[in-house]
């Protein structure tokens, strides 16, 4: 019985081989399983999306979509392509891999030996992400467990550290990419708790038949597996020759999970999973308790189930959000210098502050335009425009009710700081997959404030508290830090510990105080308390409720937490001297810093004028420093607080311009 249901197993994948490219050659899964089979069963297929799932071309997979827990899946890993290589390695260790022995940008057109994980690990622990390939099967060895692969990814992933899996045969066999019969020397097993499946590649070529293959693999085991199993469908990384990052299908069937959104405490995001968090799914269904390498959290099922069409719009944002980012930041920003430059010229200083609200209110406008599905328009980007461009016309009038030097500049940036606050109170729900939000398949974070968002709210909420004049004020506006790090909303560590003193500074200054060392590090301490704070509670939360900050305690607590710091560093340091755009940050604010100590005469009057103004600028570079230095990919941070605040400054600027009639 056991044999026959292994060649049923391998004769639905053999329907559709794998091609790792052009001139790859097919192979076959060679798992044979005892007669009560595995306990669970993951299925890889790499490109696998849901725009690929119909009742038509896959009738399997839509069928089980509508009885399963159901997400999309960012398969981001460590690589800067995710090759099916970097998804097996990285499904292998529950965290991020990046694969050696291939180049850069391109896909290698086969799987590395199994025997090659001693190096694979070697050269991840050297790159200090923290990951361990193999480190699945290890912890299943580790407690009695056992992991079979059926084709060379699977067989990878199955492997365990010390490039080993059981039985040799077997593996000897999946290596195999020729013409030797793959069952060839398959060994029966009674042992094997979990199966890895490769299935076919659905690539940017003849994507419907390769969909269909994976359907038909999908179909024998659903036919095959035991009632008690749990299946796990997944594309698990990008397919050779596509072009760009995309959310893929993340699908599990059985005990516990039924038609439901899938969750994880990694994405603290209903419909939303990642990769790394599939080992630790793996584990959990058997019992054990992931190790501290492993950087996902577990799958659950939540709430109400998304249909197909759901998730596919899900995927359609996110490639929505890839396409229009670069170009609407570059529209943003030469709409402003053509506008605002071609009015200075002619010295039109209304149109001037006018034109430079807006620029102000944009970003935030920016945000709100997530309210309507721009991504679905045919022009995704002149759809985000024009939806930008509404609701930027709502806010700038909102703005010329202000009076005073500093009032318009002051309200323009309290509007986008609020756009902000309600979101992240709320949920979140406009900085996923906006422009000036995170993006789903960077996967540096999928709720709370990301990094760009709190370039924006740094500046928006110092601006607009320096606008009031008002040392109380601004300390009130204190109550942002909250919702910033609180970790059922903001949960953002650096955040804190940038604003904090940014704030503190801000305060002295409008207070007329004197600015010392002392008292600036006084509020940063302060901030690290609050951190703490924070991280003690989240972390005194159950494991699959914490979020980053107290997994981050819990880090501290076993030792680990050294590394994980030290990746962050070497991502900003990497980020800003590998990024033909980010390279340029430092120049720019140079350039603003010297701008800021030596104005040229019209904006030294605007400042002399309202030293205010010149306050919340110093705070906002603080803000923007600190939190450069203390995130990973920080740069977003200085470099969004400029897009907030030289608007805002040209419109102080503009408004001084005007004379007594103006400033009034």
């Amino acid at each position: 019985m056991s044999r026959a249901l292994a060649l049923a197993v391998v004769a639905a994948a053999a329907l559709g081989p794998l091609a790792l490219g052009s001139d790859a050659e097919a192979a076959s899964p060679t798992q044979v399983v005892a007669a009560d089979g595995p306990r669970v069963i993951v299925i890889g297929a790499p490109g696998l999306r849901w725009s690929d799932v119909n009742a038509q071309n896959t009738p399997a997979l839509a069928g089980l979509a509508r009885k399963a827990a159901t997400a999309v899946l960012s398969v981001r890993t460590a690589a800067p392509v995710d090759c099916p290589t970097d998804g097996w390695l990285s499904l292998s260790a529950g965290n991020r891999v990046r694969s050696t022995g291939r180049h850069t940008g391109r896909c290698p057109a086969t799987f590395p030996a199994a025997t090659s994980l001693p190096a694979q690990v070697r050269a991840n622990a050297d790159r200090r992400e923290g990951a361990v390939p193999g480190l699945l099967a290890d912890t299943l060895r580790a407690h009695g467990r056992c992991v079979h692969g059926g084709g060379p990814g699977g067989s990878l992933a199955a492997a365990g550290s010390d490039g080993t899996e059981a039985p040799p045969d077997t593996l000897a066999a999946a290596r195999n990419l020729g013409g030797t019969d793959p069952l060839a020397g398959a060994t029966a097993r009674s042992d094997c708790d979990v199966l890895l499946l490769q299935a076919t590649a659905v690539g940017s070529t003849a994507r419907a038949s390769g969909a269909a293959a994976v359907d038909a693999l999908v179909a024998r085991v659903q036919q095959l597996r035991p009632p008690a199993s749990t299946l796990l469908v997944v594309g698990l990384s990008e397919a050779p020759g596509d072009k760009g990052a995309h959310l893929h299908v993340a699908l599990a069937a059985g005990p516990g999970f039924g038609p439901a959104a899938l969750t994880s405490a990694s994405s603290r995001r209903p419909r939303y999973v990642q990769l790394v968090d599939l080992a630790p799914t793996v584990l959990s269904l058997l019992g054990i308790n992931s190790p501290n390498a492993m950087i996902g959290e577990p799958w659950r099922a939540t709430g109400g189930a998304p249909s197909i069409a759901d998730l596919r719009d899900e995927e359609r944002k996110s490639d929505g959000q890839r396409q229009v980012t670069v170009p609407f930041f570059v529209v943003l920003v030469g709409v402003q210098l053509l506008l605002v430059g071609s009015c200075l010229l002619l010295r039109r200083w209304r149109l001037v502050e006018l034109f430079a609200l807006a620029g102000t209110t944009a970003v935030g406008a920016s945000y709100l335009a997530n309210l309507v599905p721009w991504w679905r328009a045919d022009s995704p980007l002149l759809a985000m425009l024009a939806a930008t461009t509404a609701a930027t016309a709502l806010l700038t009038p909102i703005c010329l009710l202000g009076k005073g030097l500093l009032a318009r500049a002051g309200l323009a940036c309290g509007l986008t700081a609020t756009v902000l606050v309600i979101d992240v109170l709320t949920g979140a729900h406009l900085q996923m997959s906006s422009v000036a939000g995170y993006s789903p398949v960077v996967a540096g974070r999928f709720a709370g404030i990301g990094n760009v968002a709190f370039g924006v709210l740094a500046a928006s909420v110092l601006l607009a508290a320096a606008s009031t004049r008002s040392a109380t004020v601004a300390a009130l506006t204190a109550l942002v830090v909250v919702a910033d790090g609180a970790p059922m909303w903001g949960s953002d560590v650096g955040g804190v510990l940038a604003l904090a003193p940014a704030y503190a500074l801000l305060v002295l200054l409008l207070a007329g105080r004197k600015v010392s060392l002392a008292r600036l590090a006084a509020a940063a301490g302060v901030g690290g308390l609050v951190v703490a704070a924070f991280g003690i509670a989240d972390h005194a939360r159950p494991e699959d409720q914490q979020t980053h900050l107290g997994r981050f305690v819990g880090q501290v607590l076993d030792g680990s937490a050294g590394g994980v710091v030290e990746r962050k560093a070497e991502a900003n340091v990497s980020l800003l001297f590998h990024s033909p755009v980010t390279a340029l940050l430092p120049l720019v604010v140079a350039f603003l810093l010297l701008l800021f100590l030596r104005p040229p005469t019209a904006l030294r009057g605007a400042l002399d004028h309202s030293p205010a103004w010149r306050a919340g600028l110093l705070a906002v570079l603080t803000a923007g420093g600190l939190g450069f230095l203390l995130n990973d990919s920080g740069a977003a941070v200085p470099a969004l607080a400029i897009v907030v605040a030289v608007p805002a400054t040209l419109a102080v600027l503009a408004r001084h311009a005007r004379g007594p009639a103006g400033a009034g």
